[in-house]
């Protein structure tokens, strides 16, 4: 049985870095690097090493993308030693991540990808 797609944006496949920064509960920065898998108009699904909580705040960098910004953490998965991320992006972020959505499908070469580490 197949599940409806029931998202409001297009999503867009980007194999990438990404760089994430939070405070835990008690304050304390902390940092991680993850793999964007896709981007959305409004959100960004990465895959992290160590679990983000739901309703996190966290500063988000992808330079090969030239996006960097801010957005909230609205899902979290375990996927066998890594977690998947689901992020509501900025409004800040949500206008760059537009605007490489646009180009991505107007432009002739492929979406950059990079090889997993």
């Amino acid at each position: 049985m197949s599940r409806k797609n029931i998202r409001r944006h297009h999503r867009v496949p980007y194999l990438g870095k990404v760089f994430i920064s939070w405070e835990d509960p008690h304050g304390q920065p902390r940092f991680a690097r993850g793999k964007c898998v896709d981007v959305s108009e409004e959100g960004m699904r990465i895959e992290t090493p160590e679990p983000i909580p739901v309703f996190t705040n966290v500063s988000i960098r992808a330079d090969q993308i030239m996006l960097a910004g801010s957005g909230t953490v609205k899902h979290l998965e375990r996927r066998g030693s890594h977690y998947t991320l689901g992020l509501e992006l900025s409004q800040a972020l949500r206008d760059q991540t537009l605007n490489f959505i646009r180009e991505s499908e107007t432009s002739v070469d492929p979406l950059p990808v990079v090889a997993s580490e």
